[in-house]
């Protein structure tokens, strides 16, 4: 046989079969988190461009003169009052740390008692029965209607807002816990059983991993609804508190006070939720 028929006769190599990341993994493509990077930058720099792109063009538009300086003050001037405002004693303790107290005890409150409920909810079908109505048209009530009766209980001060605020902020974590709990395979539920598990053991090691990246949405939003609530019931009620100074600011006119307060708790907001969600993200066993 030539060389040129030998040549000829030789099968090529196959292509390498490649195959997708979806094939590769194990883990189905809808219970695997998003990919962290987007035009290869992470998705804490897009986070950062998009916060540097809004508040640059709040400074043009407020530096440009097209709004009025009633409406709207440039972000440098914010930042600068801001910066004065947590420099002052009388705002860190009547009003920041106020505010910021009332926050973190009802989101404490509200995320513990969800989730206790929830699982009530979901071990109790008469439970669920006597109070998933309910809670299907709460956020339909005037739920800051109640403020006179919780002054009466607890009197004017800060007690009658955390009340309002738990209150106000809890459903959204029942309702996610429950959908999580809910979500659980009947083979997981019954591996307690097999295992000779306690009702505590089943809960802690079983079920409350297996419905944590629902819960993990319900504690997110708690925290939004929680200063919500605060802020809300601080504007319209309080004499104190982070709500009361703006509305004061507002009233008054003092324009850069007002938005340096609300730089301030949206700071704070911002740096909550980070936290919250990466110390969630440690217990969301799609994230390991």
């Amino acid at each position: 046989m030539t060389s040129a028929e030998t040549v000829a006769t030789t099968p090529e190599p196959a292509a390498p079969v490649r195959t997708s990341r979806a094939a590769r993994s194990g883990v189905p493509r809808y219970v695997r988190p998003p990919a962290t990077r987007v035009l290869a930058l992470p998705a804490g720099v897009w986070r950062l461009i998009l916060i540097i792109a809004f508040f640059g063009g709040v400074e043009i538009l407020a530096q440009s003169g097209a709004v009025p300086r009633l409406s709207l003050v440039p972000v440098s001037e914010m930042a600068v009052q801001a910066g004065e405002l947590l420099t002052d004693t009388d705002f860190l303790v009547n009003d920041l740390l106020r505010s910021a107290g009332i926050v973190v005890v009802s989101f404490v409150v509200a995320s513990g008692l969800g989730v206790a409920v929830a699982y009530l909810m979901w071990r109790s079908a008469v439970v669920r029965s006597a109070l998933e109505p309910y809670l299907s048209v709460f956020y339909a009530v005037p739920t800051f209607a109640v403020y006179p009766i919780l002054v009466v209980l607890f009197g004017v001060g800060v007690w009658p807002i955390v009340v309002l605020a738990s209150t106000f902020s809890i459903v959204v974590v029942i309702l996610n816990s429950l959908a999580g709990f809910d979500s659980v395979p009947e083979v997981v539920s019954k591996l307690d059983r097999s295992l000779k598990l306690t009702r505590w053991q089943s809960f802690r090691l079983i079920l409350l991993p297996s419905a944590m990246p629902d819960i993990a949405a319900g504690v997110k939003l708690c925290m939004a609804y929680s200063v919500i609530a605060t802020l809300a019931m601080e504007f319209i009620l309080a004499s104190d508190g982070l709500g009361n100074f703006i509305a004061d600011a507002y009233d008054s006119f003092a324009v850069a006070e007002m938005y340096g307060a609300i730089l301030i708790v949206g700071a704070l907001a911002l740096i909550a939720n980070l936290g919250i969600s990466a110390a969630l993200n440690r217990l969301d066993w799609r994230r390991r």
